[in-house]
């Protein structure tokens, strides 16, 4: 089986995002500080949002930018990244060219910073709507019925079975919500000023496609698929066109997703902010395998553990009790509301429980890898919305384990330094 790194594109923020990358990591203060000397603010600052800043398109796009790459340079450190196929939504398709060394990061910053700036003065009195309810080819045709050039609405994202996203002029939208709740359907109007993804982004994508033709590129390391019609694409002199394109049509999440199972690929690793895309594919496409990878889910040797022979189910049991002593018996440094406390503590934590009953109950011998892994990034996540730090979770989980031999090797799952 193959795998396939996937990059999140815009909605994917978060405030104070990238600042336990920024503290653990000194890849991640290369990166941001470098960035921030492109840019010509402090991005980290920025992303504090103490003044709406992630609300603003040019400096959103290069935050999740920057973000997703300083995952990936420490994802690979720890990981063997010699077979794989990468992807991106909609920005996360350049951040995916960027990991694959296409465009240099510096350049991809720049780059970013324009295509952003492009996509927010093609505004156009337009705006974007969120559907729920109806498949894409339903949307599709109310969308076609309403287009006119003047009253421009269409489909900009093909996200799941029955999550659509229109984009267009603020009347269009308007008209094709009324027609898609007659039809059963759920609409919201996103708060954003930008048409994504239709031909009112034909100024930014000429723009950007300039810029991109007067970048010095590189053939890709590894094949990228592009999210607008999942083709492959790695050289060099593809990446141009791949990338302007997309700022004018669908993304067609779906299909990519379709492709990459057609490829063999049964693990999929969301790099960057936010679990949405992983959301996704486990609604989806439940039967493989979906993992975040982030600041708040953890940054684990996920490649090198799925690809190790399967754990002894008495020491999972053993790791998996010591993960729930440690949860039940830390406090909380930081203050949390209701619903994210059921959200980001209660909930994984009664998925730890039910999987070590479950294993209890078991006949089996060994558990997989990845199954380990994946309950290993709910205990971290846990602990760090507890407002516990990676090297204090880690200091409680050995203490807790009280077996070196045991602790060393569960320490392999998680992230390292």
């Amino acid at each position: 089986m193959n795998t396939a790194i996937v990059f999140p594109g815009q909605g994917s923020q978060y405030d104070s995002m990238g600042q336990e990358l920024y503290k653990n990591y000194q890849i991640a203060r290369d990166l941001y500080n470098e960035a921030s000397d492109i840019l010509g603010y402090d991005l980290l600052k920025a992303c504090e949002n103490n003044n709406g800043e992630l609300r603003n398109t040019v400096i959103v796009q290069p935050a999740i930018l920057v973000y997703s790459i300083a995952c990936w340079e420490i994802f690979k450190k720890n990981n063997d990244v010699k077979q794989l196929y990468l992807t991106g939504h909609s920005l996360g398709e350049l951040s995916a060219v960027v990991a694959a060394d296409g465009i240099p990061f510096a350049k991809a910053v720049e780059l970013v910073k324009l295509r952003a700036t492009a996509m927010s003065e093609c505004t156009q009195d337009g705006g974007m709507v969120v559907c729920f309810g109806l498949i894409g080819e339903e949307v599709e045709a109310v969308c076609q019925r309403i287009d006119t050039d003047n009253n421009h609405v269409t489909v900009a994202n093909f996200n799941s079975t029955n999550q659509i996203v229109l984009s267009g002029h603020k009347n269009a939208l308007e008209q094709a919500s009324i027609e898609l709740q007659k039809k059963g359907a759920v609409t919201k109007l996103l708060p954003v000023s930008v048409p994504a993804h239709s031909r009112l982004m034909k100024p930014a994508e000429k723009r950007f496609q300039a810029a991109l033709q007067q970048t010095q590129m590189n053939d890709c390391r590894y094949p990228i698929f592009s999210c607008a019609s999942g083709q492959l694409y790695s050289r060099a002199d593809e990446i141009a066109d791949q990338l302007s394109r997309q700022l004018t049509e669908s993304v067609r999440w779906p299909k990519v997703m379709d492709v990459l199972i057609n490829k063999d690929v049964g693990t999929f690793i969301e790099m960057g902010p936010k679990t949405i895309l992983t959301d996704i594919m486990k609604m989806e496409y439940p039967v493989y395998r979906a993992i975040p990878v982030n600041e708040k889910n953890g940054i684990h040797s996920i490649l090198n553990n799925l690809n190790e022979n399967t754990f002894k189910i008495e020491e999972t049991i053993h790791f998996l009790q010591a993960c729930l002593r440690v949860i039940i018996g830390t406090p909380f440094k930081e203050k949390i509301d209701k619903q994210d406390f059921e959200k980001e503590i209660h909930s994984p934590y009664q998925i730890i429980k039910q999987e070590l009953k479950e294993m209890k109950e078991s006949k089996q011998m060994t558990v997989e890898s990845h199954r380990v892994a994946s309950l290993s990034q709910q205990f971290f996540s846990i602990l760090m919305h507890k407002g516990f730090h990676k090297n204090e979770t880690l200091e409680f989980l050995k203490l807790s384990i009280a077996n070196p031999n045991l602790y060393s090797k569960y320490l392999k799952i998680n992230a390292s330094k």
